[in-house]
């Protein structure tokens, strides 16, 4: 299992816990204390990584089109800031 922890500049921590298997993400959990509307979307989000491609980019489309579509409310980070702890954990 990967980790990674990131303090957003001005904002909130964000961590997360990841797996991955034969190049796609397997498991992952995201947590911190940041804020997020509706809650529901953080594991809805969580889900919707699983089997994807571990790549940032791959990554980082679906983060950010995921929040998007949904028009979640993010408080203290972003998507581009989910991404990035994502892509961060995988890399470490």
């Amino acid at each position: 299992m990967k980790r990674c922890e990131y303090k957003v500049p001005g904002g909130k921590l964000l961590c997360a816990k990841i797996e991955v298997e034969g190049g796609k993400i397997s498991w992952l959990q995201i947590s911190g204390d940041f804020f997020l509307l509706p809650e529901a979307d953080l594991e809805d989000l969580e889900g919707q990584l699983l089997g994807i491609d571990a790549s940032p980019e791959s990554i980082k489309e679906k983060v950010v089109s995921f929040f998007g579509e949904r028009k979640t409310t993010l408080v203290g980070a972003s998507a581009e800031d989910f991404a990035h702890i994502i892509n961060t954990a995988i890399a470490s």
